[in-house]
């Protein structure tokens, strides 16, 4: 994700405050976390729409989240046919 920033600490010297709940200040994180940026910056970026297309961070996301579902559908399959043979010498001892 291409994500536009200014430059750190230029200019900045006001803070702002905004109240939210216990989840949705982990909502907030995870969602900085997952793009790569502090709460601050993730914030500044959607409030802000720094990003040429703010879609493209979602897209990415769901990519990546599939790309994972992907790998782990392999290592399932790899561990269930694993386990039928293991299961099969079993049976046949």
């Amino acid at each position: 994700m291409s994500v536009a920033t200014a430059p750190a600490m230029t200019g900045r010297t006001t803070r702002l405050t905004a109240l939210v709940s216990g989840a949705e200040a982990e909502l907030i994180s995870n969602r900085a976390e997952a793009a790569g940026l502090s709460v601050s910056a993730y914030l500044r970026d959607r409030a802000l729409d720094l990003s040429a297309d703010p879609d493209t961070g979602d897209t990415e996301a769901l990519r990546q989240v599939d790309l994972l579902v992907a790998r782990m559908e392999a290592d399932l399959d790899r561990a269930t046919a694993v386990l039928a043979a293991s299961l099969a010498r079993m049976d046949a001892a």
